[in-house]
């Protein structure tokens, strides 16, 4: 869970609660976005009460194993580093992204060096075990003097046979070994009180495999919470890539809804056109249809004073036969006379009928041109109304 077990666990706990009062009165004194400073606060608080809870020199309440908290220290790192970007205030506020990174970075980085295998049992043992060393030394002490003592003693018991002639000189000298005997029944003494002391071997034996399983517990604790920190870190960049799906996909229908948006402008403006053009499409076809009735007129008019002037023409024609000659000559000019004016009105009659065709003509064009726009109007505005519907939706 470490790489390096080189910061001891009272420099972590004086790290630890250091991070949670600037994660609690850092973003309340920069009073930035709400959730912005609600993340940092949380954290925070969470992160001194994990700390309050921890079995290591600073804890208050130790019921928690330090290597369960070394799971909670990688969590808090991966929150503060991604809460910026899961909560969106990344761009809002940029200064509490960029502290609440540093501070995930740095909760990372302390814990990536710290020896979590603390245990207030391990700290106290050292202790515990300077008693018997420095008690077994004077018990040694004592043996090399008693030893020492029996080998002076050794010449002593031979030399007595040596002067049997002095009874009492041998008296004094077995007599006077007794003063050096009694110290090396007390140091003896002394080294039996001090093996006394020393543990006993079996309860050793005990103790360390207990340690043994107590460790391997631990180490299988602290690897499952290590998998469900990595699982959360997994779940959290599962949601980002959602999140950042949802974002991608709302622009893109925000971007679908204002193409609509200028489609149905779109088709509005040309339904106006296609309605403009058809109204003077139906103007002019009225225009040519009056005007087709005007030549009608004409032709009819032309066609009536060409038909009198005929009749005028057969009657200065019979009255030149039947009168004299002067009068003949005078019904012969009138004659032609009406003939010219005849020919006159029947050429007045034809061009009216044929501007009176063209002006059918022209009209039934703005007729099937006003129908063609006004079908082209009604499309836009269907167009129109179907592209504000998605827009809507």
């Amino acid at each position: 869970m470490s790489l390096i077990r080189l910061l001891p666990a009272r420099f972590h706990a004086v790290a630890d609660y250091a991070v949670a009062a600037l994660l609690i009165v850092v973003p309340l004194i920069v009073k930035g976005p709400t959730l912005a400073v609600a993340a940092g606060v949380v954290v925070g608080v969470v992160v001194a009460v994990v700390s309050a809870l921890t079995r290591y020199p600073l804890g208050v309440v130790k019921v928690l194993p330090f290597t369960v908290h070394s799971a909670g220290d990688y969590l808090a790192a991966v929150l503060l580093v991604a809460s910026p970007y899961a909560l969106r205030f990344d761009h809002s506020d940029r200064g509490l992204t960029i502290f609440y990174s540093a501070a995930g970075l740095a909760v990372l980085a302390v814990s990536l060096i710290t020896n979590y295998q603390y245990s207030p049992k391990r700290a106290a043992k050292p202790a515990q075990q300077t008693v018997p060393m420095q008690q077994s030394v004077p018990a040694q002490q004592s043996a090399r003097a008693f030893q020492q003592t029996r080998v002076q003693q050794a010449p002593v018991q031979q030399a007595t046979p040596a002067s049997p002639a002095a009874p009492a000189r041998q008296t004094a000298q077995v007599r006077q070994p007794a003063p050096a005997q009694s110290a090396p029944a007390c140091q003896g003494a002394e080294v039996r009180q001090a093996a006394a002391t020393q543990p006993d071997p079996a309860f050793q034996g005990s103790l360390a495999r207990e340690l043994a399983v107590a460790y391997e517990a631990a180490t299988q604790q602290a690897a499952a919470q290590q998998a469900a920190a990595k699982r959360a870190a997994a779940d959290l960049a599962a949601a980002q890539q959602g999140a950042a799906q949802q974002i991608a996909a709302q622009q893109a229908a925000a971007q679908q809804a204002a193409a609509y948006q200028a489609a149905a402008k779109q088709a509005a403006a040309q339904q106006v056109a296609a309605e403009q053009a058809a109204q003077a499409a139906a103007e002019q076809a009225a225009a040519f249809q009056a005007a087709s009735r005007y030549a009608a007129a004409a032709h009819a008019a032309h066609q009536a004073a060409a038909e009198q002037a005929w009749a005028e023409h057969t009657a200065h024609q019979a009255a030149a036969e039947h009168g004299t000659a002067d009068q003949a000559a005078e019904h012969q000019a009138a004659a032609e006379q009406a003939a010219a004016q005849h020919a006159a009105h029947q050429a007045a009659a034809q061009q009216a009928w044929a501007e009176h065709t063209a002006a059918e003509e022209a009209a039934a064009e703005q007729a099937a041109a006003y129908k063609a726009w006004a079908e082209k109007a009604a499309a836009h505005q269907a167009a129109a109304q179907r592209a504000a519907g998605q827009a809507a939706a």
